[in-house]
């Protein structure tokens, strides 16, 4: 029987799969700062915030800003619930106060979309091996302007 048919249905759907996970119930959610900011909102991303030194995990005080959105402070390590976007996604200010010390760090959104078609296309590459390479060559050629922006994690390091 050729595999080649179940694995190209097995790909389509895991590359349908949702990008945004979500907000978390045991998170914190970002207010939006106006309403043109809640254009193009694909939904929640929970996102993991850790504040280390030298690997060891430290209990900060810190908030989350960007153009669009910003949070009240929290302390680390936390859950926060940030918008993903279809469109328009904003970089985004962690700031994290450790000790009398406070350090800032600027984050770019990344394509979730992407990384779940990644994850896909390996799943699928374990499965059938052939069809693995198929998957991540017909993705290289996707259009990517419905693609959903956010973050996963937002880490400083002290």
């Amino acid at each position: 029987m050729n595999k080649l048919p179940i694995c190209v249905l097995l790909a389509l759907a895991l590359s349908a799969c949702a990008t945004v996970k979500g907000p978390s119930d045991k998170g914190i959610t970002a207010s939006f700062k106006n309403e043109p900011s809640t254009s193009f909102v694909a939904g929640y991303q929970p996102v993991n915030v850790r504040v280390s030194q030298e690997g060891k995990g430290l209990e900060a005080t810190c908030t989350i800003d960007s153009a669009k959105y910003s949070t009240e402070p929290f302390k680390t390590p936390a859950t926060v619930n940030l918008p993903a976007y279809s469109q328009g996604a904003a970089n985004v200010t962690l700031s994290c106060t450790y000790d009398g010390e406070t350090m800032a760090k600027a984050f770019a959104p990344e394509n979730l979309s992407k990384k779940a078609r990644a994850g896909s296309a390996i799943g699928v590459a374990i499965l059938c091996p052939i069809c693995g390479v198929g998957v991540a060559a017909a993705n290289s050629g996707r259009n990517k302007e419905n693609d959903i922006y956010g973050f996963t994690k937002l880490e400083i390091e002290f």
